[in-house]
This record gives structure tokens, sequence and C-alpha cells, in this order.
């Protein structure tokens, strides 16, 4: 995340010096060469009605926390917990480490189920695009976007206290983590607003086509001071789980194909005809790959996007 920031950084600083530097150019021509003003006014005209663009952008992107529930272990999604708890070897693996730190627990723990929402955290989002300019209000894009979201929650553990002591029956404090890639891609049409000055409103609106890819889903155990103790994976049929035994090789792969509808808007902040600083407010209600949790969700992000015509590169 670090390094993207970085990135869009310079790239920024790089756009705002040659839109200095353009801006310098526009303004230092002589009096006495009016008529080549206008043919260049002419051509920047044509230049902003028709052709193409080229973008990128980088931003924040919220998920919505439906589909993070896909990583809260319920035994009803189709990677749950019972992969460990109710696996021989996984379960007197887990027992021996919470009975060495909870020596108040008696003979057995059981899973409890979640505990409170899952929810992703706050991602990076990134943006790679192109758009064609039928006139100078009126256009359509074609973009793709990527970020890795990272969801977290908590789970309960129950067991059998020893007798007579004051616990409550339940250990709150494990957690799950879950991982995936999701990758949009959006097809818009746009709306440019015409303005007498380079800040200038626009709108966007289109179908999209997502892919959701599940990387991993933990169970992360700690003891009562918070300190951790062990991770295990609970995806990809852990259940047949034999020390000793090689699997078979075979992996599974969860996620999917979805589609859904996306908008934006913005204000394209036009430095010169070449290259433009759009931030914009991005959003797009899908339906995603995740078995279990394939019902329309709603997802947001703020993103500022870097814009440069065609032009830029013939110049």
């Amino acid at each position: 995340m670090k390094n993207i920031v970085i990135f869009f950084l310079m790239l920024i600083s790089f756009v705002a010096a040659f839109a200095q530097s353009g801006n310098g150019a526009r303004y230092s021509s002589n009096t006495s060469h009016s008529a080549q003003n206008t043919q260049e006014k002419n051509d920047d005209d044509n230049i902003k009605d028709k052709g193409f663009d080229i973008i990128f952008a980088g931003g924040c992107y919220f998920g919505s926390k439906y589909n993070a529930q896909y990583y809260n272990g319920d035994y009803n999604n189709e990677n749950g917990l019972d992969y460990l708890f109710e696996n021989t070897y996984r379960y007197r693996d887990i027992y021996t480490m919470i009975k060495e730190h909870y020596p108040f627990i008696s003979d057995s723990i059981h899973y409890g189920g979640p505990l409170g929402n899952m929810k992703y955290r706050v991602a990076v989002m990134i943006q790679l695009g192109i758009r064609y300019k039928f006139t100078k209000n009126w256009s359509l894009q074609l973009v793709y976007s990527f970020s890795r979201l990272k969801a977290n929650g908590q789970f309960r553990i129950l067991y059998e206290a020893v007798p007579g002591n004051y616990h409550t029956g339940m250990l709150d404090n494990q957690y799950i983590l879950g991982k995936e890639d999701r990758s949009l891609i959006d097809l818009s049409v746009c709306y440019h607003f015409t303005t007498k000055s380079i800040v200038k409103p626009f709108i966007e609106a289109g179908v999209q086509f997502n892919f959701v890819r599940v990387k991993s889903m933990d169970a992360v155990f700690y003891d009562a001071n918070k300190n951790k103790l062990k991770s295990y994976s609970f995806i990809n049929n852990l259940q047949n789980y034999v020390p000793g035994v090689q699997s078979d090789g075979s992996i599974v792969k969860y996620g999917g194909p979805g589609f859904g509808f996306s908008a934006a808007a913005g204000l394209k902040l036009a430095f010169n005809k070449y290259v433009s600083l759009d931030p914009c407010f991005y959003f797009n209600a899908g339906k995603f790959g995740l078995e279990g949790y394939k019902d329309f969700s709603y997802n947001f992000g703020v993103l500022v996007r870097i814009v440069m015509n065609d032009s830029m590169f013939s110049k």
C-alpha cells in the first residue's frame, strides 16, 4: 500500500509539473501572432471534442459487510470452522493448546458461532482505463479496477468449565481473517458538464462484470492476554486432514464471476488541453461470486484519476 501511495504522489507531481509548463507555454505567445493563436484555439477545441483519454487512478475502496460474512466461519458457509472443530486431529491440537492457556476448561470445547459481523478493512483501489469522446460532453469508457480486500471478525468458543469454577463458559477473543482479490470491469457512459472554468463536473453510469478470488481464510487463536497462539486455515476441505499423510495435491478455488452496475461523479480539473486531475466518488451495486452471499451488495470508493488526452503523446 505504501508503494502504491508513493507511486501516485510521484505521478501527480509529474502531472502538476507538466500542467504548469503547458500553461506557461500557452501564455508566452506574442500578440503579433493572433492568427496563429486563433488556429491553436480551434485545434484545442477539436482535441477536447473527440479522441481517446487514458485513465490512471488510485484511492480507497469500501467493501460491503454483507459479502464479508462469507468469512465468518459459520457452519452454513461453504468454508466453515466445522472444518477445524469436527476434524479429529485439528480438534485435538486446538483443544490441547486452549487447555494449556485456559486451565479452567474441563474436557471439551465447541464452536460457538460468530461474534458480531465481519467487516472489510478499507482497501486500496487502483484503476486503468480508456475513454473515447464522441463530443466535448459525451463519452464511453472501459475501466478495470483491482482491490485486495481483507475481512476480520471474531468467533466464540464454548467450553465445559471445571466444577465450581466461576467462568462464563465462553471465550470470545478468537479471531477470523479472510482475504480476497476483487476485479471490476466497468463499461460506462460519461457526461462532462460545460463550464467557463477549468473545473468541470462529470457523472458516469454503466454496467459491470466482476470476479472474486478467495485467497485465504484463517482462524486465529489468542490467550487471555491477547497474545497470539496459532492460526489455522479452514479452507480447501481441511476436514480430511490427517497428520503425516500427504494430501492429493488438489486445491479447491473459491469465488467466481458476478455482475452489477456502477456510477461515479466528480470534478475534472483541466489544467491544460492534455491532462487533468479528476477526484471522484465511485459506487457499485453488484452480485459477487461468493457462495451463499450472491445478493446485491453496495460498495463505494473515493478516487483520484489522472486523465491524459491521446494528443499528449503526439505533441
